[in-house]
């Protein structure tokens, strides 16, 4: 029997560790690299910048607690979070093609199903621009926003011209 002390480790439940499962702050963006709903990367909720440290009571930066549109936004993070969490684990070629697929059928099929069609992909892309809202900079909210009009456009177009 040796007289060396034992190394002590951290007990399952101690102190260091973390409760399993997805938070309510987890970060949903599919560009922050290896980062995957749940994980201790991201503060915030899905869609806010991580790490700051200024947020009001919502996690969001320069959001308060008691402002409505905080509330909806809010609203908006926790019903989408089981979505965003499919889409995230679902095998990124497939939501590609998925996405394809719907963008060409609402652009070459007929009337009544091309518009539709388009509609869910421009529905799809709002609703994806305004949960990423506070990523990334200026230049990326010029660019999603140009991307929605043109999606906007293409919409108003097929139902004009069916």
């Amino acid at each position: 029997m040796s007289d060396r002390p034992k190394s002590r480790q951290p007990k399952a439940g101690g102190p260091r560790s973390r409760p399993p499962g997805p938070r309510s702050g987890a970060a949903t963006s599919r560009t922050s690299g290896n980062r995957r709903p749940g994980s201790s990367a991201g503060a915030g909720g899905t869609g806010a910048r991580h790490g700051s440290g200024s947020a009001g009571s919502s996690g969001l930066p320069g959001s308060s607690g008691s402002s409505g549109s905080a509330g909806f936004r809010r609203t908006v993070e926790r019903l989408s979070y089981p979505v965003v969490l499919r889409l995230h684990r679902m095998p990124r070629w497939m939501v590609t093609i998925g996405l394809a697929a719907l963008l060409v059928a609402g652009l070459l099929a007929p009337a009544p199903y091309g518009p539709v069609c388009l509609g869910v992909v421009v529905a799809l892309m709002a609703w994806l621009t305004y949960l990423a809202w506070h990523e990334g900079d200026r230049s990326r909210r010029v660019i999603r926003l140009v991307a929605l009009a043109l999606g906007g456009a293409a919409l108003a177009m097929r139902i004009i011209a069916a």
